[in-house]
């Protein structure tokens, strides 16, 4: 028996050895720890939606707004709110906003991001395979597995999927490059930040630039009488939390140079988006109407560099305690 633990023993310190020198290596390569988005993940702050103590403050939306908003300047600014980040990356928001409306447990304010495009059919389910995950298979036991693998992937590159040993040798094998150098990445509470010094800011553009030019210059626009039904349909939702006590919040964030261009050309703001605000009954705001937002610099024209979201946070706080929609603190 003594002689199984002593093996066991010095195989746990060789094989920590090995994987600790393995991860200098890559360290040595310029790669950090990423913490990496997942159902899972998503669900946990999902399940933070209902503090009592302090109003849920909720934000939802896309990219746009999961790399933007700075949690510490929540916090600071709006000490009686707790925030919680539901943004999801290349996905527009309505399917989780139609999920807290009929959430009798949920009493908070809704931040939700979202430009005309959002209310079309495609846009009312891309945020639906997380919202039937948290219902259907989200459990304790996950939640505390994901919170352990969070943190492993917090302190080790190791467990970013592409260090594992299989992909390590595959790679190895088929002589492919070393792994992606990710410029992104996300908080333990999964507040997103972008490094524009990393990621090149001239790639997304371009490939708008190729996008419109596929579709001769102009993207095809939703026909409104298809588009119209959402817009209406997320008029019981806003309903639905305004009655409960909470309340609703449609933002459209910035955009700059061509996608601006391109947006306006796709949805034009008079014939989709002013034609929602008129009737939506939650409180509407536009960044174009904002100069502090409207003007904000975006590398890529559409998200913030991380070393200016704390400016971009004052700045939409600014704005929405402005038209007294956030509660200024006393």
């Amino acid at each position: 028996m003594r002689r199984v633990l002593t093996a066991a023993v010095i195989a746990l310190v060789l094989s920590s050895l090995v994987l600790s020198g393995v991860a200098k290596y890559w360290r040595g390569r310029g790669y950090a720890p990423v913490i990496m988005d997942s159902p899972d993940f998503w669900s946990i702050q999902r399940a933070n939606v209902y503090a009592r103590d302090k109003t849920p403050l909720v934000f939802l939306g896309a990219s746009r707004t999961l790399y933007a908003i700075d949690r510490d300047t929540v916090i600071s600014r709006l000490p009686g709110y707790t925030p919680v980040m539901l943004a999801r990356d290349g996905e527009y928001p309505l399917a989780t906003l139609r999920d807290l409306a009929e959430d009798e447990d949920f009493r908070g304010t809704v931040v939700c991001d979202l430009d005309a495009i959002a209310f079309s059919e495609p846009g009312l389910v891309m945020q639906q395979a997380q919202v039937d995950y948290f219902h259907q298979q989200f459990t304790p036991s996950r939640s505390l597995h994901r919170r352990l693998l969070s943190h492993w992937q917090r302190w080790s590159v190791l467990a970013r999927p592409d260090f594992s040993l299989t992909r390590s040798v595959l790679r190895s094998w088929k002589a492919e490059p070393e792994p992606f150098h990710p410029f992104q990445w996300l908080s333990l509470r999964r507040y997103g930040s972008i490094d524009f010094t990393v990621g090149d800011p001239e790639v997304p553009k371009q490939d708008l630039i190729r996008e419109v030019e596929s579709h001769n210059g102009h993207l095809p626009r939703f026909p409104f009488d298809e588009w119209w039904p959402q817009v209406e349909a997320s008029h019981a939702w806003v309903n639905a939390i305004q009655a409960r006590g909470g309340e609703v919040i449609f933002y459209a964030s910035p955009t700059s140079g061509f996608r601006r261009e391109v947006f306006e050309d796709w949805a034009p703001r008079a014939e989709y988006w002013d034609k929602m605000a008129a009737v939506s009954p939650a409180k509407v705001v536009n960044a174009l109407d904002v100069p502090a937002l409207r003007d904000f610099p975006l590398p890529d024209d559409s998200h913030v560099d991380f070393r200016q979201k704390p400016a971009y946070t004052h700045a939409l706080i600014d704005a929405l305690q402005a038209r007294g929609w956030l509660q200024t603190p006393h």
